[in-house]
């Protein structure tokens, strides 16, 4: 793809019977005209018209082939957005608030023919709307997330969800396991990987001297072992291993401190232990602004930081700014990625 051609940006419409179809339109509504880049859905057209009528979004759509590279064209017209359109009629049972397995495998549908796209680069990144982990398991397919997901179908490579809000980052050693098997689950080998693909990822964002700061498991980091003693058995040897191999890192630090450290700008970003130690204190900090970004992969994909919302999708009053902003995160990584000087993704 020509450094110097449009950015293309994958869409997948999310489950569609939550609020993914409806933040998608809203977003594309407010960032309508288009400048310098261009969308492709993945999607159910028949209901991305009926969600277009009533919202009073102005946009048709334009079937395309799998084979069709006429959408660079079709996205060049003012109200016109190509889709691959992945409807599935079997069992069809659209139902704005409810979460079934028809929903589930029509998600799924989408986001596995999105990373085809991408890993043949027809498109530069993916930008997922919200899935439902209860509607992918009822569907019959073993993933807790879209992760998960995304690290399946890139031949297995081991992939890092970083969340982004404003200037604050967090990634995650790990993601969807409760907090027993987060205890059974840690090694200085599991943080170490996170902290280079951590490291690798904020490099390729256009940070290039990324300074990481590594919380602790335990209250107080474990206060000198009178709390728990993994962040001298575990955390520790792992930053000190990834230290020798080059990495500005440091830590542990006390939990409940270290995002308060973060927006200090002591580091670039926090290496969190568990899902909900990065996510309660971002999420309170930006809700509305937070964006989700996969490190690690061969692809680039971004979502919002929100889930299906099913309780809200009948009402249609969802708030697309987290969209906006996935969608805005995955231009600017792309725009990095065609601007440098080596191919780093």
């Amino acid at each position: 793809m020509s450094r110097k051609s449009s950015i293309y940006i994958g869409l997948t419409m999310g489950d569609p019977n939550g609020i993914g179809p409806e933040v998608l339109l809203r977003a594309l509504k407010l960032m309508h005209p288009f400048h310098d880049w261009n969308p492709l859905i993945f999607g159910d057209k028949e209901i991305l018209i009926k969600i277009n009528d009533i919202l009073g979004t102005p946009f048709e759509f334009k079937k395309i082939s799998e084979d069709n590279k006429t959408f660079r064209q079709i996205s060049q017209e003012k109200f016109c957005i190509p889709i691959i359109d992945l409807s599935i009629k079997s069992e069809r049972k659209w139902e704005l608030g409810i979460c079934n397995s028809w929903g589930g495998e029509t998600a799924f549908q989408f986001v596995i023919k999105a990373i085809k796209f991408a890993k043949k680069k027809k498109i530069d990144a993916i930008v997922t709307a919200p899935i439902s982990k209860e509607a992918i398991m009822k569907a019959g397919h073993p993933f807790p997330g879209h992760t998960e997901i995304l690290s399946h179908y890139c031949n297995g490579v081991r992939s890092v969800m970083m969340l982004e809000v404003d200037e604050l980052r967090a990634t995650m050693v790990t993601l969807h396991i409760s907090l027993r098997q987060v205890l059974e689950s840690l090694s200085k080998e599991k943080i170490l990987e996170v902290i280079e693909i951590t490291d690798e990822g904020l490099k390729k964002m256009g940070i290039t001297k990324p300074v990481l700061g590594i919380a602790g498991l335990n209250p107080h980091a474990g206060e000198n072992q009178l709390f728990g003693d993994e962040e001298d058995t575990i955390i520790r040897p792992a930053i000190d291993f990834a230290r020798k191999k080059g990495i500005i890192c440091d830590g542990p630090f006390p939990p409940d401190t270290v995002f308060l450290e973060h927006r200090k700008g002591l580091f670039d970003v926090v290496v969190a232990l568990y899902h909900d130690q990065a996510l309660i204190p971002l999420k309170l900090y930006g809700f509305d602004r937070a964006v989700n970004i996969t490190l690690g992969l061969p692809i680039i994909r971004t979502s919002p930081d929100h889930g299906t919302a099913f309780n809200l999708a009948p009402s249609f009053k969802a708030n697309p700014n987290s969209m906006i902003e996935a969608i805005k995160t995955a231009i600017k990584i792309t725009q990095k990625k065609h601007s440098s000087s080596t191919n780093i993704f």
